[in-house]
């Protein structure tokens, strides 16, 4: 099988990002697949919850920046890997500024072509804005757009659609949203009914038709740092949504790759 990638990326804070990208690697990992899960999150929340801590002697800025350095990512399980956030991510992002301004916004590809043959899957989970890290990102695609099930949230969503759109008329032409991805929704929540509602109107089929549920369970495996598919949390309903959107995203990247 040839390596895949994917972006999960939102400009909103609060939308599932981590929760998301932590999911999909260790659930493409219990399904057998070799998987890297780059943090370009400033937070290091998705560095945090795979139980690795922030490495000065190489992290996210070695990765996209320092080429001439050994790949050297954090083991967290057999076939699972971490590129840590780099506690020096705000140079990182002024560098890679810098680095468009010669270049155009290739930083975060060319550095996960670097090593995408070694993995099946090469996730990278991004920071909740639309600095030059996560633009770059989102020119390395395709992506997944985590989305809340607020109406706040979805109102953020046509933002992204532009952003996507100008990278594909300009270095990445082939820049596209995967599928936008309903998260922490309540189906008694009038709130979280009408939220779905609109993106529907919004995105349409681009929508998945997985759906994961607001659970505890959720934030108990990243503050545990623990994969959210052992058996601690089998009662819940969020793991179980998110072992769907694995093989959701597993056929659309199939589709898209042949």
């Amino acid at each position: 099988m040839r390596s895949r990638r994917l972006i999960v990326a939102m400009p909103k804070g609060g939308s599932g990002k981590t929760a998301t990208a932590t999911a999909l690697a260790w659930g493409f990992r219990r399904a057998g697949w070799k998987v890297l899960l780059v943090d370009l999150d400033p937070q290091g929340n998705a560095t945090a919850a795979l139980g690795v801590a922030p490495r000065a002697a190489y992290g996210s800025l070695e990765f996209l920046l320092r080429p001439e350095q050994p790949f050297a990512p954090a083991s967290v399980a057999d076939g699972l890997d971490v590129v840590p956030a780099s506690p020096w991510m705000a140079g990182q992002d002024l560098e890679v500024q810098k680095a468009n301004q010669l270049t155009g916004p290739v930083t975060v590809r060319d550095a996960i072509e670097r090593v995408e043959g070694a993995y099946d899957l090469v996730l990278c989970d991004c920071a909740p804005s639309l600095g030059p890290v996560t633009y770059n990102a989102l020119a390395a695609g395709p992506i997944l757009a985590p989305v809340e099930m607020t109406r706040l949230a979805v109102s953020v969503v046509p933002e992204l659609d532009r952003v996507v759109a100008t990278l594909r008329r300009g270095v990445a032409p082939n820049a596209t949203v995967l599928g936008f991805l309903p998260t922490r929704a309540v189906a008694r929540q009038a709130e979280s009914r009408e939220a779905l509602r609109a993106l529907l109107a919004i995105e349409g089929d681009r929508v998945m038709r997985a759906r994961v549920p607001f659970a505890t369970a959720i934030a108990r495996s990243l503050a545990e740092a623990r994969s959210p598919f052992g058996s601690r949390y089998r009662r819940s309903k969020g793991p179980a949504a998110y072992l769907d959107v694995v093989e959701e995203v597993s056929a659309l990247l199939e589709e898209r790759h042949g």
